[in-house]
């Protein structure tokens, strides 16, 4: 059996962090080891924990938003097909990303086969 995929959560909201928390939690095949709200925090749990993916809300808080977090990310060599940003935002309002992307309000729907998808090597 593999090991499970290992998950970084950059949001600000609680109940956001409480619901995907509590979604992750119903399938083995994802553990979440942190969650961030803001641009120092997530960067010091991804060089602390190195997830296999971090899931990134767009608007968080602090001056830095997600997609800085995923640009920084992706300098420290978090590939992009592994880094999902997360957002109420409509698409065409958020600045053009190389990220996965997932609307919050389809994240019960989507977000696991998502995940499920993800190759890890």
């Amino acid at each position: 059996m593999k090991p499970p995929i290992r998950i970084l959560l950059v949001e600000d909201e609680t109940p956001w962090q409480e619901g995907i928390a509590a979604l992750l939690s119903t399938d083995f095949r994802f553990r979440l080891i942190g969650i961030a709200d803001h641009y120092e925090e997530a960067l010091h749990l991804y060089n602390e924990q190195q997830p296999d993916v971090v899931l990134l809300d767009w608007k968080i808080k602090g001056a830095q938003d997600g997609l800085a977090v995923g640009n920084a990310l992706l300098e420290c060599g978090l590939p992009p097909e592994r880094i999902i940003l997360i957002s109420g935002s409509s698409p065409s309002s958020i600045p053009t990303h190389p990220f996965l992307y997932i609307p919050k309000n389809q994240i019960g729907d989507e977000l696991l086969t998502l995940l499920a998808s993800v190759t890890i090597s």
